[in-house]
C-alpha cells in the first residue's frame, strides 16, 4: 500500500499544476498607435496571469518588456509570442501570453522609437 502513495500524489498534484494556467486571471492591454492602455499594470508575484494584448490600430504594433519576460516564467507554447523581450501584434488582431510574473517594477514600451517618443510608455509593477 505504502508504494502507491507517492505514485498517487503525483497524480493528483500534475492536474493541479496544469488548471493554475487555465485559471490564470485575464488582464487587456490595448495598444494603439500612440498609447499602451493602461500605463500601469499591477500583478501579483508567482501568481499566474493571461495577458491579452490587443491592437486597435490599423498598423502593426509591438509590445516589448524585455526584463519582464526575460524575469517570468512562461507558458511552455507560448514562448515562441515573445522575442527578445518583445511580442508583436499585427493590426486589429490580439495575442494573448500566459505566465507567472517575478516581483519587481519594469518598463514597458512600443517597439517603434517614435512611438515611444510619442508617449507609447508604461510600466508593469509586480508585487
Amino acid at each position: 500500500m505504502r508504494h502507491l502513495l507517492i505514485p498517487m500524489a503525483l497524480a493528483l498534484a500534475a492536474p493541479a499544476a496544469a488548471q493554475d494556467w487555465r485559471m490564470a486571471p485575464e488582464y487587456d492591454v490595448l495598444l494603439s498607435t500612440w498609447n499602451i492602455a493602461p500605463e500601469e499594470i499591477r500583478l501579483k508575484a508567482g501568481t499566474p496571469v493571461r495577458l491579452r494584448i490587443v491592437n486597435n490600430s490599423n498598423r502593426g504594433l509591438s509590445f516589448s518588456a524585455e526584463s519582464f519576460f526575460k524575469d517570468a516564467q512562461l507558458r511552455r507554447r507560448d514562448g515562441d509570442l515573445v522575442k527578445g523581450g518583445t511580442i508583436d501584434v499585427p493590426a486589429l488582431s490580439t495575442r494573448t501570453v500566459v505566465l507567472v510574473p517575478k516581483a519587481g517594477t519594469y518598463k514597458v514600451r512600443g517597439g517603434n522609437f517614435v512611438h515611444r517618443l510619442l508617449g507609447m510608455n508604461g510600466k508593469i509593477i509586480v508585487e
